[in-house]
């Protein structure tokens, strides 16, 4: 598995690096996900495919996902109170 990560201040095109690599790294056969993780999501404007808070497949070996925090809590709630719960007994 590698990971390749992008960052930087916005607006210098790391959401169209990451876009056009993930795009490259699917048509090699390499399965590949692409997510973005700032709250100005425009991940599914470079595709030009609605994306959520789920992998959603783009091409063949291609997922993209835009992380929303609010929907991860809520979907994993209960697993995050029996973690606490076993942190703080």
């Amino acid at each position: 598995m590698r990971i390749i990560l992008y960052t930087g201040k916005g607006g210098v095109g790391k959401t169209s690096v990451a876009a056009a690599t993930a795009l490259r790294c699917a048509e090699f056969g390499h399965r590949t996900v692409v997510l973005s993780t700032g709250a100005a999501h425009s991940l599914s404007d470079s595709f030009g495919v609605p994306l959520g808070p789920e992998p959603a497949e783009i091409v063949r070996n291609l997922w993209g996902q835009e992380v929303d925090v609010y929907y991860s809590i809520e979907k994993h709630w209960a697993t995050l109170q029996r973690y606490m719960a076993a942190v703080f007994s």
